[in-house]
């Protein structure tokens, strides 16, 4: 993103009383963030949607005095940002009507990995909190997703720990300026993660910090992920914030069952009898609730490298299974009678070389 264009995103992510879904809505109708500060007063009476109030402040020379400060510091301290409309903005948060106008970021965004799974808990975890926590994680490895959490103690920080012992990407999402790290004593893991995934956070570096920012760090880990599993809560906490919003956006929520006489699993067993939460059983499960592959080590990319290892009846046929369903093999005999004889062959050569695979009634389908 250029400086004319971030400027004015900014000015605009800064102007107190402006929210995140009215900058949204004006960059919408004006085309463009440096268009809606050149408007005058004048041309917003007549909007409906716009907040009379806001005509008396409708100046611009303070928030762009402040966005250049807030450049700089970004540029001091190798912090980038993604507007909503980027196309390397994450599409689960895109989804969401009150995802945040400016995304900040640390570290390198895994937006081509399109399973994002939050995990969140309390800060006082237990034992058996830890311990579930770690195998969830190595259950998950498997299926190659970008582990999100607040880089909390507790829950959180062993959800990322885990990650990188795993050689997963992790996201932490943190509710404060990326110029600073809290807690102090995960400097240094998120240092780590920066070497794996990413740091995210929608609050300024110049903003003065305030509790109410959790809230709002907890709904971009909610938003981010296709489902959020909660490992252990007390009666009362930030992951059950997380997990209502997650519920809010229609994503999936687990939650880890625990004893009813421990204290710091009331919160997910309150989650699972209220029916806000699934129970949290295994991987293979919830994969299978979301849809994933069953085999999801296998992860080719179909490129023109991968096409010279295959011979030419090969690609013929793999190209026939381009779709995400499964094709019956008298489809493809149609598809490609100059091969009829020699389908069952070919079909088996691609299972055994890990292209394709074998559903139940002699369909198959490629991974």
């Amino acid at each position: 993103m250029n400086i004319a264009e971030l400027l004015p995103l900014l000015a605009l992510h800064g102007k107190p009383g402006i929210s995140d879904a009215l900058a949204k809505k004006l960059i919408h109708h004006f085309k463009t963030p440096a268009q809606v500060l050149q408007v005058q007063a004048s041309q917003l009476k007549d909007l409906e949607w716009f907040p009379q109030r806001h005509l008396s402040n409708w100046q611009w020379a303070q928030e762009l005095e402040k966005a250049k400060i807030e450049l700089e510091r970004m540029n001091e301290h190798k912090i980038q940002c993604l507007a909503y409309y980027d196309e390397q903005y994450p599409s689960s948060l895109q989804q969401c009507v009150d995802g945040p106008l400016l995304l900040f970021y640390k570290g390198e965004p895994p937006v081509k990995n399109q399973r994002w799974i939050s995990i969140v808990g309390t800060r006082r975890m237990t034992l058996y909190g830890q311990e579930q926590c770690e195998k969830l994680v190595r259950d998950l490895k498997a299926y190659k997703p970008v582990i999100v959490s607040g880089l909390a103690y507790g829950i959180d920080v062993t959800a990322h720990l885990t990650a990188l012992d795993l050689g997963l990407e992790t996201v932490a999402c943190l509710a404060h300026g990326l110029d600073q790290v809290h807690p102090r004593r995960h400097v240094k893991f998120a240092e780590q993660i920066l070497q794996q995934g990413a740091l995210f956070s929608e609050t300024r570096m110049d903003e003065d910090f305030h509790k109410m920012y959790y809230i709002r760090r907890n709904r971009i880990i909610a938003g981010l992920s296709e489902a959020t599993i909660v490992v252990e809560s007390a009666v009362k906490g930030g992951s059950l914030t997380t997990a209502d919003m997650a519920f809010s956006y229609d994503r999936a929520v687990y939650a880890v069952p625990g004893r009813l006489t421990d204290s710091q699993s009331v919160g997910c067993n309150n989650l699972i009898e209220a029916q806000m939460a699934q129970v949290y059983t295994s991987a293979e499960k919830m994969a299978a609730d979301l849809g994933w592959d069953e085999d999801p080590g296998i992860q080719l990319e179909f490129d023109l490298k991968a096409k010279e290892k295959l011979s030419k009846e090969e690609t013929e046929l793999i190209e026939k299974l381009s779709g995400s369903e499964g094709k019956h093999i008298e489809i493809l005999r149609t598809d490609l009678p100059e091969l009829n004889a020699r389908i069952p062959a070919i079909l088996l050569s691609l299972e055994l070389k890990g292209w394709i695979k074998a559903l139940p009634g002699q369909m198959f389908k490629r991974y």
